[in-house]
């Protein structure tokens, strides 16, 4: 089930049930970003909590505990993670779907009734995820990556959030970890800890992504 990870004792790095991975592309051959499209290349990818998926409430109480606890570290109230969130969006990795459109502002296809979490592997996005595994928590090779990460399937991800005011602007970011593929899903276009295998539950063959029930709904979001 989603969870804080105990292992990093700053409550900013989560564990994520059911989250979709889109943009997930340079996972593998690391790309230069939309907004810098002739700068450095990274890897990275966007999440998706979906708000048909029965975790999405447990993933969003996850989430705005880990964007709290990064406030406290940060030095700032608690509430300033909500404040980017409604008035400078930009500035947090996580973000309501409806503000990411294409050229001809169009909301992205799966995006407009979910929350979204823009993330970089660690070292800035330098470096892919610690672990990648598919939905046997088997490593996947190198080549394998975007069948098995593609664009759509759902996923457990290991994502760890920080603040930053690194180039005079304060912000909230994060690091991907690690991914456990589900292998499942319809295809869409377009400083951490370590993370054991064992982490992960286990799957029977006959499980799928939207098994179980969801958790208990947090005040902070419920407009949305």
């Amino acid at each position: 089930m989603p969870k804080v990870m105990e292992k990093d004792a700053t409550g900013r790095t989560v564990q994520l049930n059911g989250v979709r991975i889109t943009f997930g592309d340079s996972l593998k051959d690391a790309k230069p970003t939309k907004n810098e499209p002739d700068g450095k290349k990274y890897h990275s990818s966007n999440f998706l909590l979906e708000r048909s998926h029965p975790k999405f409430e447990q993933n969003k109480a996850i989430v705005i505990e880990a964007m709290k606890a990064v406030c406290r570290e940060f030095k700032r109230p608690e509430t300033w993670w909500k404040q980017l969130f409604d008035e400078d969006p930009k500035q947090n990795c996580f973000r309501k779907g409806e503000r990411f459109k294409d050229k001809e502002g169009q909301v992205y296809k799966g995006y407009a009734d979910a929350l979204v979490i823009v993330a970089k592997g660690p070292k800035g996005g330098q470096s892919r995820p610690k672990k990648m595994l598919d939905r046997h928590k088997r490593a996947v090779e190198v080549n394998d990556i975007n069948d098995v990460m593609y664009n759509g399937t759902y996923c457990d991800a290991v994502i760890a959030f920080y603040a930053t005011d690194k180039g005079g602007t304060a912000r909230i970011t994060c690091s991907i970890e690690a991914i456990r593929s589900y292998q499942e899903g319809e295809r869409l276009g377009g400083g951490g800890i370590d993370v054991d295998a064992d982490d992960f539950d286990d799957f029977e063959d006959d499980d799928d992504a939207f098994a179980g029930a969801g958790g208990t709904a947090s005040n902070d979001l419920d407009d949305l």
